[in-house]
């Protein structure tokens, strides 16, 4: 009985140390699993039912962008994507009999994917998790699934231009594109976020987070709508519409017509993805009177001179009349409200000077960019020759990218968004402002604000001109007005007389007495202290020179509204609460889809496969995409990927090897 208590107590440290050892392996493989393959997009083979339910992409992966409210306007998604490995099969017509019975395709397709040549075939791309469990569930030996983030958009086209769309995981527009390291993470040190006070792990891009716009979603949508009306009425070719906080820059509501849905993006033309409120150049037309007044302003003050000049010899005044419309050139009309602008005007030196001081000339300073992506080869997509040669671009520059100067016989020339942000710099007080639709970022339950990036451009007229031209607004507005409106009209191909107008016979360019114009409206709220600035833009509108403008009825409607809208105070939402929401946006996402003229992809060989899109990713996120597309891969340089071989939408028939380009991303 003692030996075998002695041999007992003899094997116990032996077990004991086995039973550590045993464990500290277990611990070594979870770690490496853990690191190398967990969240990362990597194959996993069917191994039977796992949690099924919808679920929204938390800890990491493609975070959602909301709107001031919290409002949900990017959703992400976990769906599912199957493919085979037809060397890997034990019995292919059963794969495809089952595969199709739950997939509702053909099987005979299936069975010929499966019996191809290459080394993959997909059975189902951007599944729902319901019918890839299903297939889970069989175990089919050769079968793998990647799980992969699906975008959702709750409010189709609304805010389409600032949100944006993404493709392969990674933004192609908008906010989506410009800000796609704080989305996704892996991005760069972000030293606006760092002084955000926002976690190390987001600051330096190795974590993703939320982000909060400066939109206000319903206004948006009372404004996209009130647009199209107007659109509709005047039988314009399109139109901008933009809301801005003069004092901060804070874009409260930009829309552009026409627009698309980022939920079926490749059904849309670039034309429609197109974002005019930055990317369009107007002619300033008579605006351009406003921006003179300002300059001159600007000179007698810095010369320390009476403003109003009386000493000296007044100028030669234009002759126009006090009506409605005053063409003050030809083919080119203000408002009433403009006619005491601009009478003395600067040499084009000196005014192009002063359109520099205040960003008049500036295309590219708003953290948006322009559209750079083609859906060009895409399977339902639309073919466009004008998408052809689009740019490379892997990240947004944001330096400041000026609108050729205008030599001294031509027209001034600005972009929507930068005629609004200078005329807000004309009534803000001598307030340094940049436009920007970033207000926040947001993850878990914390809310941190990010200052604008400075680096652009210090933008403002001195405090005095601000003063000075606010006055004059006031007057010009006239006596019991909340507002300032003014309105320039530049007809198009105009050779047309004022008599001729008049009578409505104006040959081509007018019908029943209405000619084809290019409308900009600029208005502010309230004439003492301005919190609302608003640019409307009208492309080819038929309006008729001797009745009201219907553009100065959207703005005075819209006006006092954002006024409102910037009073709302609200709170990050629970939890729980956007658990529901979000359960309802998949829903709608899943109804959406099943009504979708672009299905999910079948390959069919390797001309059903096309190259994905893997420019901007790390090298390594970048071999996990391509895994399953059986191609060799080359790979020079180091971090992330600048070019591709082949390009984006390429179909992959015929190719053999991928080549990427890696470099550092500044």
């Amino acid at each position: 009985m003692k030996k075998r208590a002695m041999e007992g107590k003899d094997r116990k440290p032996a077990m004991v140390g086995g039973f550590f050892l045993l464990l500290a392996l277990v611990f070594v493989a979870v770690a490496i699993k853990s690191q190398f393959f967990e969240g990362s997009g990597q194959p996993e083979q069917s191994e039977g039912p796992k949690d099924e339910q919808a679920s929204v992409v938390r800890g990491g992966g493609r975070r959602n962008i909301y709107d001031r409210n919290f409002m949900e306007l990017a959703v992400s998604f976990q769906r599912s994507s199957l493919y085979a490995r037809p060397l890997e099969l034990e019995a292919p017509e059963e794969v495809a009999r089952e595969v199709a019975k739950i997939l509702g395709l053909d099987e005979k397709n299936i069975l010929s994917a499966l019996k191809g040549e290459r080394s993959f075939a997909w059975l189902g791309r951007d599944l729902s998790r319901e019918k890839a469990v299903k297939i889970a569930d069989l175990n089919l030996k050769g079968v793998y699934r990647i799980n992969q983030v699906q975008r959702f958009y709750p409010g189709n086209q609304l805010g389409a231009h600032v949100i944006g769309f993404i493709k392969d995981e990674q933004g192609l527009a908008g906010v989506e594109f410009y800000y796609d390291s704080v989305l996704r993470g892996g991005g760069v040190y972000d030293q606006r976020l760092a002084a955000a006070g926002v976690s190390r792990k987001i600051a330096e891009g190795s974590d993703s987070a939320s982000l909060i716009l400066t939109l206000d979603i319903h206004l948006q949508n009372v404004l996209e709508q009130k647009l199209k009306t107007l659109v509709q009425n005047t039988g314009a070719k399109g139109g901008v519409a933009v809301l801005m906080v003069p004092d901060t820059g804070e874009i409260i509501g930009l829309a552009s017509l026409p627009d698309y849905d980022p939920n079926r993006f490749w059904e849309f033309r670039a034309e429609a993805r197109r974002n005019r409120a930055i990317e369009d150049v107007l002619d300033l037309g008579a605006m351009d009177r406003l921006f003179q007044a300002a300059a001159v302003m600007e000179k007698r003050i810095g010369q320390k001179k009476n403003v109003l000049a009386e000493d000296e010899p007044a100028p030669e005044m234009e002759a126009v009349q006090r009506s409605v419309w005053n063409e003050v050139q030809g083919g080119r009309y203000i408002s009433l409200e403009g006619v005491g602008f601009g009478q003395t005007v600067l040499g084009r030196d000196e005014y192009n000077a002063f359109a520099d001081r205040i960003g008049l000339t500036v295309k590219g300073e708003v953290d948006l960019p322009e559209a750079l992506f083609t859906v060009k080869d895409i399977p339902g997509g639309v073919t466009n020759k004008k998408d052809e040669g689009v740019g490379e671009e892997s990240s947004p520059d944001p330096s400041k990218t000026m609108v050729p100067h205008p030599d001294k016989d031509s027209v001034a020339t600005a972009t929507p968004l930068a005629l609004l942000s200078a005329f807000c710099r004309l009534i803000n007080g001598g307030q340094v402002m940049t436009p920007h639709v970033l207000r926040a970022v947001w993850q878990d339950e914390q809310v941190w604000d990010v200052p604008v990036r400075q680096g652009i451009g210090e933008f403002a007229v001195p405090a005095q001109v601000s003063a000075n031209m606010r006055n004059e607004m006031k007057k010009a507005a006239g006596a019991g007005r909340g507002n300032f409106l003014i309105e320039s009209l530049l007809q198009k191909n105009s050779a047309v007389s004022s008599e001729a107008q008049s009578a409505g016979d104006g040959g081509e360019n007018t019908v029943a007495g209405k000619a084809v114009m290019e409308s900009i409206l600029l208005g502010m709220a309230p004439l003492e202290h301005p919190e609302i600035a608003m640019i409307v833009v009208l492309e080819d509108a038929r309006l008729d020179l001797q009745s009201r403008s219907p553009v100065r009825d959207l703005a005075e409607e819209m006006m006092p509204q954002a006024r409102a809208a910037l009073q709302n105070q609200v709170k990050p939402p629970s939890a729980k609460e956007l658990a529901v929401r979000e359960g309802g946006y998949y829903k709608k996402m899943e109804m959406i889809q099943a009504k979708s003229t672009l299905p999910a992809a079948l390959g069919q060989g390797p001309q059903g496969l096309v190259m994905p899109d893997v420019r901007g990713l790390s090298g390594r996120k970048a071999m996990q995409i391509l895994q399953p597309y059986g191609v060799r891969l080359q790979i020079t340089g180091s971090g992330q990927v600048a070019s591709q071989y082949p390009l984006a939408g390429s179909a992959l028939r015929g190719v053999e090897e991928c080549v990427l380009n890696l470099k550092a991303m500044q």
